[in-house]
Formats: C-alpha cells, sequence, structure tokens
C-alpha cells in the first residue's frame, strides 16, 4: 500500500521512561539501518569474498519548524536539549500516524540537535538520533 509521507512520523519521549509522542512540527524524518559485514574469505572462497552479517545498527533524523511557545501533546525542541544535555536516552516510535500499519521503535542518544534561522525565513530545528539496543519492528 502506498500511502502519503505526512503520515509518516517520528514520536520521541519527552523525558526518561515517558511516552513517546510526536515531534512538534516535523516536515522530514528518516530512519535508517545498517549491517555491518565481517569477511571470511579464504582460499577456498575460488577468489569470491564470503561474507558474515555482523553488528546491526540504526539512526534517525527529523527537522521542521521550530516552534518557542510549547505545544500540549508534542515533544518540544527544548525537551529534546534536555535530553540532549542529560546523555539519557530517548525512546521512539516511528512509522504511520495511526500506528497499525507500520511501526518500529527503540531507544537512541541524541547525537546532534541544531536551532537555525535565516533572515525573512521560519526558524527551523533538526535532530540526529543514534540507537542503541534492538529496533522493534511491529
Amino acid at each position: 500500500m502506498i500511502f502519503n509521507g505526512t503520515d509518516l512520523i517520528l514520536k520521541v519521549s519527552p523525558a526518561s521512561a515517558g511516552v513517546a509522542v510526536k515531534l512538534m512540527h516535523s516536515q522530514n524524518v528518516s530512519l535508517s539501518m545498517n549491517v555491518d559485514t565481517i569477511d571470511i574469505s579464504t582460499k577456498d572462497s575460488a577468489g569470491f569474498r564470503d561474507l558474515l552479517g555482523g553488528q546491526k545498527s540504526f539512526s534517525l533524523s527529523a527537522d521542521g519548524l521550530m516552534d518557542f511557545s510549547a505545544t500540549a501533546g508534542d515533544t518540544d525542541v527544548q525537551e529534546l536539549f534536555t535530553q540532549a544535555l542529560d546523555r539519557t536516552a530517548v525512546t521512539f516510535v516511528f512509522g504511520i500516524d495511526d500506528g497499525t500499519l507500520y511501526n518500529m521503535s527503540g531507544s537512541g542518544f541524541i547525537t546532534s540537535i541544531e536551532v537555525s534561522g535565516g533572515t525573512e525565513d521560519a526558524p527551523t530545528y533538526s535532530v540526529s538520533i543514534e540507537g542503541t539496543g534492538a529496533l522493534t519492528v511491529g
């Protein structure tokens, strides 16, 4: 089923062990997963490379419009700054807004966060999260 990208959201917990709620005014969200490989080639590999699957890792990113007044029910950027400063993991859910068709969840650390604003332009934020532990699908 093809769906509208507007329905794909990132929810982040505003506090340790808190409930993950949608990021305020997000415009773009992404989830990336990588699998390292271990080279197990030998002289018996007939000149071809043989691999084993190695460690898995994942990261998330989001950007959106900055709102300097908190909106009840959404995770605002100030809460993300607090989590980054405290160096505590956030929990997240990445998927379709209704949560029934497609979602992934886990936890991670905020590795970068930025707020910027140009002349006569809307202020924006961007945040990157590196996953820790397992990524849960479902």
